[in-house]
C-alpha cells in the first residue's frame, strides 16, 4: 500500500502544504527576530563607534595640550630649557601613546629629543616644518614611516612668541601599537574589528595589529568617510564579511570603523532558530505520520480496484470483482466491470476486421515502434508479428534508406500520404510494387498518439497496367496510321491534279510559265506539309528517348524559353509575362523535352492571337507533390464541345495545322509521370495546365 502513487501523491500534497505552512511561519518569526536582533547590532556598533570616536578625540586633543605646554622650550632661554625637557620626559613617561617628542628650531633643524632615539638616517621634518610654518596651528599627519622602519602618526604644534612670530614647533610621534591597543579594548567579541585610517585611507590603528599600514583607500567605505558621512556598511572587509558602523574624526581627518563578523553578529539568534527549527520539524512529522495513517485507510479500496486495472492491463484478468464497500467505490467498481467486457468485445472485433483486409495494415507509437501487424501484412513481408511488435518499424529492412519510409515522414511533417507509388522488400529481399496510404492518430486532446501505414501489392496490377498500355499503344498507333492514310490522300490527289495540269500546260504554245510556278508552289508547299506531317508523327509513334533523366531547374527552363519566344511576339504585339514566386523548382525530366512542350504550347497561342496584340502570361505555382505551370493566352478559345479532343493527334482548330503539336505534349509529359490539361472560353482565351512531380536539388548528382 505504501507503495502506492496514490498514497504517494497525498502524502506528498499534504507534506508540500504543511512543509509550506510551516516555513512560512519560520520564515517570518526568523524575519521578525533577525529583524530586531540587526536593529541592536546596529545601535550597538553607532554606539561604540561614538564612544571609541570620542575617546580617540579626547587622546589627540590631550597630545596637542602637551605639545603646547613643552613647545615654548624652542624659544626659551637657554636656562629655561631643561625644565621644559624635563616635561617632555614627564609626558612620555606617563603615556605609551607616544614613540619619542621631537623639537626643532625656525629653521627645522632638530633641536632635542625626547627620548634621545638614534636612526640609522635623519629625520626628515621639511613637510611639518613647513605645514606649521604658514598656518601656526597643530598637525596631525598620515601615515608616516620612521627611518628605521617604524610606522607612526606625527602630531606637531608650532612654538610662537608673545608677538607670533613662528620659532619652530614640536612634535610627538605616536605608538600606533598602543593606539591600536586602545582599539582593542573596544572590540566586539572575538570577531569584533575597530579601524582607524588616515585621509589617503591608510590604516594607522587597528584591533589586529597586522594590519596597520595597510591601504582601504579602494573601499567604498572611504569614500563614504573623505565625504564626512557616516551610517552602516555591511560587506567584505579586511577579506571578510562584517557589519560595521563608519564615523569621520573631527581631528585629523581621520575615518573611525567599528564592527564584527556576520556569522559573530548571528550568534545572538543561532541557538533560538536551532529551537524554533527543531520544534517546527516536530510538528510537521507529526501531522505526516497523522495525515500517512488517515490516507492508507481512505486510499486502500482505491488501491485494491487500481490492482485490478493493472492486472487486466497486463492480461491476467478478464472480470473485475466488485468492491464492497457500500459507497461510490462499489459503483465505480461495477462499472469497471461493465466497460472491461464491452472492452474486450470490441478488441476481438476490431482483431477480427483487420485479419479480414486483404492489406498489410502497420500502426505506429509516436516514436515509431510498431503496434499492430496483421495478417496481410505478415503475408506481404513474410515477418511473423512476434517478430515486429515493439521494434520501431524504420529498423525493418523494408527499404533502402530510413528517409524513404512514409510512417517516418508522417509522424515527422504530420501530414498524410495518399496512393504514394512506392516498393516494399521483403524479408527474403524480394521487391514489391506498392502503394502506400498513411496518416496521423490523434488523441481526444487532438495529440499525435501514432501514426497507421496501409500497404497495397500492386504488382500485378502494374504488369495488368502495362500490358493495357501496350494494347492502347498499338490501338493508337493503328487509330493514327488510318489518320495518316487519310491525310496523305488528300495532298496526293493535289499533287496528282497539279503535275497533270503542268503536263497539259507543257503541251501548249505557248507555254504559261507563270502558271507552271504557281502548280510548281502548290506541289511544293504540299510536299512540306506532308514532310511535316509524317515528321510528327514518327516522333509521337517512336517517340524520343530519355535514358538519362536529370534534375533541372523549371525557372531556368522557362526563363530560356521566355527568351526564345519574347521577340517573336513582341512583334505581333503580344505581350510576355512570367510569375515564379521562388529561385528555383526542381524536376527529374529531359530539357530538350520540356522545351518542346512548351514552344507547341506557345505556337498554338500564337496562332490564336494572329490578328495582333493580347497577352501570353505564364505562372509556376507550387502544390502539395507537385510543379503546375499555367499558360494563359488572351486568344480566340475553343469551343467546349472540342477541348476535350485537342490532344487527340491529328484533331486541330485550324484549317492549316496538323494536329500533331499538343498530342506529342500530352506524350511527353504523360512519360514524365505528369498531367496535362486545359479550360477555355471562347473569345477570351485558353489556359494550359502541366503539372510535374517534385524533385530535390541533392538528386542532382544521383
Amino acid at each position: 500500500m505504501f507503495n502506492s502513487r496514490l498514497v504517494k501523491r497525498y502524502f506528498l500534497i499534504v507534506f508540500v502544504v504543511i512543509l509550506f505552512a510551516l516555513a512560512a511561519l519560520y520564515g517570518i518569526t526568523d524575519w521578525v527576530m533577525n529583524d530586531s536582533v540587526q536593529s541592536q547590532i546596529q545601535y550597538r556598533d553607532e554606539l561604540i563607534a561614538r564612544t571609541l570616536g570620542k575617546r580617540l578625540g579626547l587622546t589627540f586633543q590631550s597630545v596637542i595640550s602637551n605639545l603646547r605646554h613643552v613647545a615654548p622650550y624652542v624659544y626659551s632661554p637657554k636656562k629655561e630649557q631643561p625644565f621644559y625637557v624635563s616635561e617632555m620626559e614627564r609626558i612620555f613617561a606617563y603615556d605609551p601613546i607616544y614613540l619619542f617628542i621631537q623639537a626643532y628650531d625656525r629653521n627645522g633643524n632638530p633641536t632635542v629629543r625626547v627620548p634621545d632615539k638614534r636612526f640609522p638616517s635623519p629625520l626628515r621634518l621639511d613637510s611639518v616644518h613647513h605645514r606649521l610654518k604658514w598656518s601656526k596651528t597643530h598637525y596631525i599627519s598620515g601615515l608616516t614611516v620612521l627611518p628605521d622602519g617604524t610606522k607612526t602618526i606625527a602630531i606637531a604644534y608650532p612654538a610662537l612668541d608673545q608677538k607670533g612670530r613662528y620659532r619652530g614647533g614640536v612634535v610627538a610621534y605616536l605608538n600606533l601599537e598602543t593606539l591600536s591597543a586602545y582599539l582593542e579594548e573596544f572590540s566586539i567579541g572575538r570577531e569584533g574589528v575597530n579601524i582607524v585610517i588616515d585621509r589617503e585611507g591608510n590604516i594607522i590603528g587597528h584591533s589586529n595589529r597586522r594590519d596597520i599600514g595597510k591601504s582601504l583607500n579602494r573601499h567604498p567605505v572611504f569614500q563614504y568617510l573623505r565625504k564626512d558621512r557616516f551610517g552602516l556598511w555591511k560587506g567584505n572587509i579586511a577579506d571578510q564579511e562584517m557589519v560595521i558602523a563608519y564615523r569621520p574624526l573631527s581631528m585629523g581627518q581621520m575615518g573611525l570603523i567599528v564592527g564584527e563578523s556576520t556569522q559573530q553578529a548571528a550568534t545572538p539568534v543561532h541557538h533560538v532558530r536551532m529551537l524554533l527549527l527543531q520544534g517546527f520539524l516536530g510538528v510537521m512529522l507529526l501531522a505526516l505520520f497523522l495525515t500517512l495513517v488517515g490516507t492508507s485507510r481512505v486510499v486502500k479500496p482505491v488501491l485494491g480496484l487500481i490492482r485490478q486495472v493493472n492486472e487486466y492491463q497486463r492480461g491476467l484478468r478478464k472480470k473485475f470483482a466488485p468492491v464492497d464497500t457500500k459507497d461510490e467505490l462499489q459503483d465505480l467498481s461495477t462499472v469497471l466491470a461493465q466497460m472491461a467486457d464491452e472492452l474486450t468485445e470490441k478488441e476481438r472485433r476490431l482483431f477480427y476486421i483487420l485479419e479480414s483486409i486483404p492489406y498489410a495494415v502497420i500502426t505506429t507509437d509516436p516514436e515509431g515502434r510498431i503496434t499492430t501487424f496483421n495478417k496481410g501484412a505478415e503475408k506481404l513481408t513474410l515477418f511473423r508479428r512476434e517478430e515486429v511488435i515493439g521494434k520501431p518499424i524504420f529498423e525493418l529492412p523494408l527499404k533502402r534508406h530510413k528517409e524513404e519510409f512514409v510512417s517516418w515522414k508522417t509522424l515527422r511533417e504530420g501530414r498524410s500520404f495518399e496512393e504514394v507509388e512506392s516498393y516494399l522488400l521483403d524479408k527474403e529481399k524480394k521487391k514489391h510494387d506498392v502503394r502506400i496510404y498513411s496518416s496521423l492518430f490523434r488523441g481526444g486532446d487532438d495529440k499525435t498518439i501514432g501514426a497507421i501505414v496501409v500497404i497495397r501489392d500492386v504488382g500485378e496490377i502494374k504488369q495488368l497496367e502495362r500490358y493495357l498500355k501496350q494494347s492502347e499503344r498499338l490501338a493508337s498507333l493503328g487509330q493514327l496510321t488510318a489518320g495518316i492514310a487519310h491525310e496523305i490522300k488528300n495532298p496526293l490527289s493535289i499533287i496528282q491534279a497539279a503535275v497533270e495540269a503542268i503536263r497539259l500546260e507543257m503541251n501548249q504554245t505557248p507555254v504559261n510559265r507563270k502558271e507552271i510556278d504557281e502548280l510548281t508552289a502548290d506541289i511544293q508547299e504540299t510536299v512540306q506539309r506532308m514532310n511535316r506531317l509524317l515528321t510528327d508523327f514518327l516522333m509521337l509513334a517512336k517517340g524520343k528517348e530519355n535514358p538519362r533523366p536529370e534534375m533541372i531547374d523549371l525557372v531556368t527552363v522557362i526563363e530560356e524559353f521566355i527568351g526564345l519566344i519574347r521577340k517573336k511576339f513582341s512583334d505581333q504585339g503580344i505581350e510576355v509575362q512570367a510569375d515564379y514566386g521562388r529561385d528555383a523548382a526542381w524536376v527529374r525530366a529531359d530539357k530538350d523535352h520540356l522545351v518542346q512542350v512548351l514552344l507547341n504550347i506557345a505556337l498554338n497561342s500564337l496562332q490564336a492571337m494572329e490578328d495582333g496584340g493580347g497577352r501570353f502570361h505564364l505562372r509556376l505555382l507550387e502544390k502539395e507533390n507537385v510543379w503546375q505551370i499555367e499558360i494563359e493566352d488572351t486568344g480566340k478559345g475553343i469551343p467546349e464541345s472540342q477541348i476535350q479532343w485537342i490532344f487527340d493527334p491529328l484533331f486541330s482548330t485550324k484549317a492549316e495545322g496538323t494536329g500533331m503539336g499538343l498530342a506529342i505534349a500530352h506524350e511527353i509529359i504523360s512519360r514524365h509521370n505528369g498531367r496535362i490539361w486545359a479550360s477555355s472560353t471562347v473569345h477570351k482565351g485558353t489556359t494550359l495546365f502541366i503539372q510535374l512531380p517534385k524533385g530535390r536539388r541533392e538528386e542532382k548528382s544521383s
